[in-house]
């Protein structure tokens, strides 16, 4: 009797190991909070939250999943100071896509092309310096010129205008409300040789943040 309560205790605590490291693993929050990310916030609110989560696990953006699409020059004209970049692809046969970068309320690189993109420091190159967006130039500066370029004869096409993921080091954006999920990640250490990471969707309805859904897997880490 005493052998056999020796064997049913090892194989009770061998899956009782396996329940607990079993992952990827995903847990739903729909009350309460998690972390400090509180189900009910507001956009807003939850941004903020969000923004000290972030200096707490190194989180530094959050994408904005499907957001309503930009086609129309003006809607970026008060979200520029919110993003540290912003591609513009246009449909005429210019075929152009430039990808502005910001720094320190400059524009630290301007990218042009495809997939074999190359960096320029005025764009488009074709056109007089005061009318050109240049590296260097201020970021509040930057729509007034992208006005001017679309309306010459070669640029007067649609287009569509990208925002990166947002930085979280920088205030909330209002088109942020336009879509219904965020999604972010960090990551934590686990022991030496293996790390874990918390892949998370913020859902939100009527406006207030509806459910927090996060998944954590590992990975194996080789220097």
């Amino acid at each position: 009797m005493k052998k056999a309560l020796l064997l049913i205790v090892p194989v009770f605590l061998l899956f009782s190991c396996k329940k607990d490291n079993n992952v990827p693993r995903t847990e739903t929050t729909t009350k309460g909070s998690k972390w400090n990310l509180k189900i009910g916030s507001s956009y807003s609110d939850t941004y903020a939250q969000l923004q000290q989560l972030g200096k707490e696990k190194n989180i530094p953006d959050v994408a904005v999943v499907k957001p309503q699409p930009i086609s129309k020059l003006e809607e970026i004209e008060h979200s520029l100071a919110f993003y540290n970049a912003i591609s513009i692809e246009t449909a005429n046969s210019t075929g152009d896509q430039v990808v502005f970068q910001f720094r320190e309320d400059k524009i630290s690189s301007i990218q042009t092309g495809g997939v074999a993109t190359a960096e320029v420091t005025k764009w488009p190159r074709n056109v007089p310096d005061n009318v050109a967006v240049k590296k260097d130039d201020p970021v509040s500066g930057l729509y007034a010129k992208l006005q001017s370029i679309y309306q010459m004869p070669a640029y007067q096409a649609s287009y569509r205008i990208i925002l990166p993921d947002k930085p979280l080091d920088k205030a909330f954006a209002p088109n942020m409300a336009s879509s219904g999920n965020w999604l972010f990640y960090f990551f934590v250490d686990v022991k030496p040789g293996k790390t874990g990471r918390y892949t998370v969707n913020l859902f939100f309805k009527g406006g207030k943040l509806n459910k927090i859904s996060a998944e954590y897997n590992e990975f194996d880490v080789y220097n």
